[in-house]
Parts: C-alpha cells; structure tokens; sequence
C-alpha cells in the first residue's frame, strides 16, 4: 500500500483581477464576469491539487476586490490582500479576441505592502508585479520551490531556485527556441520551465532534461492555462514526484482550464 501524499503548502504572490469576457454585440452579446488573475488562478489549481493554498495580492477598497475575495475563500484559499485606498482592483477584459487590462492595484502593489517573510513548501511569484516587488518576494521566499513566472520581464531578477515561461517569453529572455531556452535557463536556475501549448512542455531540473506532451482538447478560453500549468507541476514536485511526472500533470491541468470556460477548475477537480 502507497504511503499518503503529502499536502504541501502553496504561496502566491502577484496579480488579482476580475475577468470580463465579451462576445457578440449590441443586445445578444454575452458578457462573463469571472475572478482571475495569475496569482489566483494559480492558488485555486493548486488547491484542487490538494495543498494548502494563500494568495498574496492588492486590491482596490471596492466590491470587485471583496468578490475576490469571497471567491477565493469559497475555493479554499486563503488570502492576504492588502487594500488599496485610491487604485480600484485590476480588471482584464477580453471582447471577443482583442484584450484590455487595467491593472490598478496590482500596478501600485510595492515590497512595503508584501510580508516580511513568504514562507511555504512552493512560493509562486508573478513577474507581472512591480519589479522591485518581485525582486523583494524571491528575497523573502522561503522553502524547497521558490518560483518566478518570467511573464513578461525582459530581465530575470536575482532570487529563486526556478523559473517557469511560455514560448515566447522564453525567447525574450533567451534568443532561444524551447529546449535550448530551457538548457540555458538551467545553467542559472534548478529547475527551468518552458510551455509550448498545445505541444506541452519541456523543463531542465538539476541538468535533466524531459518533456512531456499536452493532452488533447478543445481550446474554449486558455485564460489561466499557464497559472494551471504552473500549480500542477509545482504541487507535484513538493509531493516528491519525479519531473516527468510533474510536468504530465502541469499539462493535464492546463488543458483542462484551457477546455474549459473560466481560469479556475470546477467544483469537480
């Protein structure tokens, strides 16, 4: 018999957001309004990974960040927001293919406003943040997985033991297609991680190199397909799984937010 996996501890620290998709016009449009953001979406998927889930963020001292809130608390994470007074919470909106976002309290969101110390077995930092927040986050990170979502930096801070990024951000930081990406991420992190979509991923953990391929699916919204993917293979690694392994269920998971409508898994996962 298989000893119990462990429930590691997951901690988020980045962006909050209220997601509004539009499609259609006029009268028969139809508009959803969902909570989201990259460090939301990454706890709730890690939680229904079965760890221990809190977010980091800011918000606005308005109803959009108590709905996040709620939202949060409803999926079992916990939460520590810090409010606000003057910037509303960050809103992304996507009418039919083309995007807006406004940022608010997220943009605002500086090392003063994070804890003294992020302390749990994965630490999850968005690189969307300010960057002297996410430099001061991977400085107070503690714990075996201390991790960076490259986002859209074109430079990597100093701080963390892993990196994670999509194709294209790969490329911005490296000049480099994904496995020669990955390998020379690794020369800097322990573990380096590169999403390709719908071919998977590849990953360089301790100079190993694997992959893994992505299941099939009908892309309804790849919303919050990253932050699942994310969750997934940091969740796995805490549990002791082998990197193969983890990147299969990093994969699974981003395939099944990006199959579904909304960034955050149904009651059913």
């Amino acid at each position: 018999m298989s000893a119990p996996r462990t429930r590691p501890g997951f901690l988020a620290a980045g962006d909050l957001m209220v997601d509004v998709a539009v499609s259609g016009r006029g009268h028969e449009a139809q508009i959803r309004l969902r909570p989201g953001g990259s460090a939301a979406n990454a706890a709730v998927w890690a939680a229904a990974c079965g760890a221990s889930a809190i977010v980091v963020g800011r918000v606005g001292d308005d109803s959009a960040g108590r709905l996040l809130a709620t939202e949060l608390e409803a999926a079992g994470v916990a939460s520590a927001l810090s409010i606000d007074p003057s910037a509303p919470t960050g809103t992304f909106v996507t009418v039919d293919e083309s995007i807006a976002a406004d940022r608010g309290a997220n943009a605002r969101f500086q090392p003063a406003h994070l804890p003294d110390v992020l302390t749990a077995d994965v630490v999850l930092v968005s690189g969307y943040l300010p960057r002297e927040t996410v430099k001061a986050a991977l400085e107070r990170a503690t714990g075996a997985w201390r991790a960076l979502d490259a986002a859209r930096l074109k430079e990597l801070p100093e701080g963390g033991n892993a990196v994670l990024a999509n194709e294209e951000e790969a490329w911005l930081l490296t000049g480099k297609q994904p496995e020669d990406a990955v390998r020379a991420l690794g020369e800097r992190y322990k573990l380096a991680c590169v999403t390709r979509g719908a071919l998977g991923a590849v990953a360089v953990l301790d100079g190993e190199l694997a992959s893994a391929a992505s299941p099939a699916v009908t892309v309804v919204d790849a919303t919050g397909a990253g932050d699942a993917f994310a969750a997934g293979l940091l969740v796995a690694l805490a549990q002791g799984e082998p990197l193969a392994q983890a990147l299969a269920q990093g994969c699974r998971l981003g395939a099944t937010a990006a199959g579904t409508a909304g960034a955050w898994p149904s009651v059913e996962n």
